[in-house]
């Protein structure tokens, strides 16, 4: 059965200045010809102009929707919205030795660096029965350096914690990404960045 089209009125300069991608989207039509969007759900791209718009999205519907709000908001740039859902879908997924690797999959397709990392402590921690019951087969190998930096976060122990305080500060390749995104904004960086450790 054909789906029933969903009408959003948006204007085109709000949205040009927010997103190129979502720009594009607008340059595609002209007037107030529709432009399509048949690539995500219509309460999804609901709340992703709802956002765009200075909205925020209620705690149940981020629960609700949190995967396919990364996706939405990763094709059309809406990057603090993307960032914002990877947190709730960190909250609100039960990580599971069957689910691990489809999660650490689907974080490194879609540069979710804190996902990716939530699933390497996931693994540190039950490391004895995913090396019996996971299979990392489909597993690209640059994410063996993320999970070596999980391993040397859990196997850090000294005894004077300044000087590992300060080992950490130098040290950017072990830090959370909490911890990452937290430095660039005491640098006065931009917090809307998307991307690996290597980029934070």
């Amino acid at each position: 059965a054909k789906a029933t089209p969903h009408t959003f009125h948006a204007h085109r300069l709000i949205l040009q200045h927010y997103s190129t991608e979502l720009a594009a989207l607008c340059a595609t039509s002209e007037g107030m010809t529709p432009a399509i969007v048949d690539d995500v759900k219509p309460e999804v791209f609901r709340h992703l102009l709802y956002y765009v718009y200075g909205g925020e999205i209620g705690e149940e519907d981020f629960v609700q929707h949190a995967k396919d709000l990364i996706n939405a908001a990763d094709k059309y740039g809406v990057t603090n919205l993307k960032l914002e859902a990877e947190v709730w879908y960190v909250q609100s997924t039960k990580n599971t030795i069957e689910n691990v690797i489809d999660n650490l999959l689907y974080a490194d397709a879609m540069n979710c660096a804190l996902l990716k990392e939530a699933l390497m402590d996931f693994m540190v921690e039950k490391k004895v029965e995913v090396m019996q019951r996971v299979s990392f087969d489909d597993v690209p190998g640059h994410i063996c350096k993320d999970l070596l930096a999980a391993m040397a976060r859990c196997g850090d122990v000294s005894s004077d914690d300044d000087e590992e305080e300060e080992d950490m500060e130098k040290n950017y390749s072990k830090m959370r990404i909490g911890d990452l995104r937290q430095k660039l904004d005491e640098k006065g960086l931009s917090l809307d960045i998307d991307g690996s450790r290597e980029a934070l």
